[in-house]
């Protein structure tokens, strides 16, 4: 798997389809993204307020916010554990961190060759290709920062970084394919299908307590391991806490439940 994080007029939408049609590897982009969510009952309209974009003041701390994060997660799991793909933004480098055998690319170049990139897709002039590049990266980094607490051009989120002022797209396909090739990433296979399973599975318990049950749990915590899953949290009555269990219980996969919910009895002033 691969995930390629870009800056606007850097290359790396075209890097990302050519390396994903080359390989014949699926490719999740806004589009497979917004019919995965679409699957799942989450409006395009959402997608359009949230994908990739620093969310306005409201939908900052809306519950909203949280519920697009939650199906986003759960929809580039499940597209991940189905076979080998390319992931291209979406915090992909983020969410897949933890998973043995996923190279995180970063596309980059100066400003000023992304700036005349964008002028001549866009046939616009320089200062409006200026604006459009400024406001592309600023809404990618505010994503990142809103929905994944992260600087989004930290090195250490990333494996390879390519400079595209002095590599050109081709070079950089073939130097992703020598990375994924190298023998200490093909040996991590079959650890990383069960991770992805892990992710999968974890994610699938949060959706059902959240947002099937609706269950009033606060600072939920998912972690999955072979079928067996560990929930944590806190909840206002013992009857939420024990629905929790029922709940992770009944998600195909699960085979055992660890039930650490704290019941928190809430405050009622008079």
């Amino acid at each position: 798997m691969v995930t390629i994080s870009r800056e606007a007029g850097a290359g790396g939408d075209e890097i990302a389809r050519l390396l994903a049609e080359e390989l014949k590897w699926d490719f999740l982009d806004r589009e497979a993204l917004e019919r995965l969510l679409a699957e799942r009952g989450v409006p395009k309209g959402e997608v359009e307020i949230y994908d990739e974009k620093r969310p306005g003041l409201w939908h900052r701390f809306s519950a909203e916010r949280d519920r697009y994060l939650n199906f986003m997660k759960m929809a580039g799991y499940d597209f991940a554990r189905r076979g080998s793909c390319v992931i291209m933004g979406r915090g992909g480098q983020i969410m897949f961190r933890d998973v043995p055998g996923t190279v995180r690319v970063r596309v980059v170049a100066p400003l000023e060759d992304r700036i005349e990139a964008v002028r001549e897709k866009l046939h616009s002039d320089q200062r409006r290709a200026r604006q459009a590049v400024q406001h592309e990266d600023n809404e990618r980094a505010g994503f990142h920062r809103f929905f994944f607490h992260v600087k989004w051009d930290t090195p250490e989120l990333y494996d390879l970084v390519i400079n595209t002022r002095s590599i050109s797209r081709r070079s950089a396909v073939d130097l992703i394919r020598s990375v994924l090739e190298a023998e200490e990433v093909a040996a991590l296979n079959k650890e990383k299908a069960r991770k992805l399973e892990d992710l999968y599975l974890a994610q699938t318990v949060i959706i059902a307590i959240l947002y099937e049950q609706q269950l009033p749990v606060h600072f939920l915590e998912v972690q999955a391991v072979s079928g067996t899953v560990t929930i944590k949290g806190t909840a206002g009555s013992r009857d939420s806490v024990a629905r929790c269990e029922t709940a992770a219980a009944n998600v195909p996969g699960v085979t055992t439940v660890a039930n650490q919910v704290a019941f928190v009895p809430e405050y009622v002033g008079v």
